[in-house]
């Protein structure tokens, strides 16, 4: 059977490589501290572990809502107003299993085939495959240590064209770690001009969810 042609446009990951070498030289005696996979150096906290067994003890084995568990969206529609003043409610809010998942779902309900994405570099390595695999085109926009790797609004405006659907930021940055201030932000939305472009402005938030890494996303233009 001859696989769909769209999976031969996805590069492998070379972040599951780089974590494979560094696994293979730990395994020969080498010391080696690996920059890959984004994972702890520490277990799982015993209170988690703990309120997973007894989420199993409960019997809470069954499917779940689709959009996730109520009380998580409304404490998260909460957060989004109180701390961010994002007016979202409960019925905005959707719990996947991870970032990754989330912005494949978005992308497959939002790109076209033929439609640009723009993403500044350096860049999360699953941002353009991603794009790709909707059937859409990413648009690499350059930055280095010149610029504290922030794309400027010169280079945003003259990265739109009539193709272009999304733009997407992410703060801080994963590779870099560049932060983007409202300031620059609030630049970057007038270089868009009339041009209908949905943003993706992904940051972290964990201090009112202890450990659970989750991505507060915001469409607009």
């Amino acid at each position: 059977m001859k696989l769909a042609s769209r999976v031969g446009q996805v590069t492998p990951s070379l972040t599951l490589a780089i974590a494979a070498k560094a696994k293979a030289m730990k395994a020969d005696g080498i010391d080696v501290c690996s920059f890959s996979a984004g994972e702890p150096d520490f277990d799982t906290p015993a209170h988690i572990k703990a309120a997973s067994k007894q989420a199993l003890d409960e019997g809470k084995t069954k499917y779940g809502p689709a959009a996730g568990e109520p009380k998580l969206r409304a404490a998260i529609a909460n957060k989004l107003r109180h701390q961010n003043n994002l007016n979202y409610d409960t019925q905005n809010v959707i719990v996947t299993n991870g970032g990754k998942q989330s912005l494949f779902n978005l992308m497959l309900a939002l790109i076209e085939v033929g439609d640009e994405v723009i993403i500044p570099a350096p860049y999360w390595l699953s941002y353009p495959e991603m794009v790709k695999l909707a059937g859409g085109k990413p648009v690499i926009v350059p930055t280095d240590a010149t610029q504290g790797y922030k794309i400027t609004p010169a280079q945003l405006r003259s990265s739109i064209t009539p193709q272009t659907k999304l733009f997407i930021l992410n703060s801080p940055s994963n590779p870099t770690g560049m932060v983007l201030y409202s300031g620059r932000a609030k630049s970057l939305g007038g270089s868009s001009g009339r041009a209908r472009i949905f943003w993706w402005f992904l940051t972290k938030f964990t201090r009112k969810f202890g450990t659970m890494g989750l991505n507060t996303l915001v469409l607009g233009k």
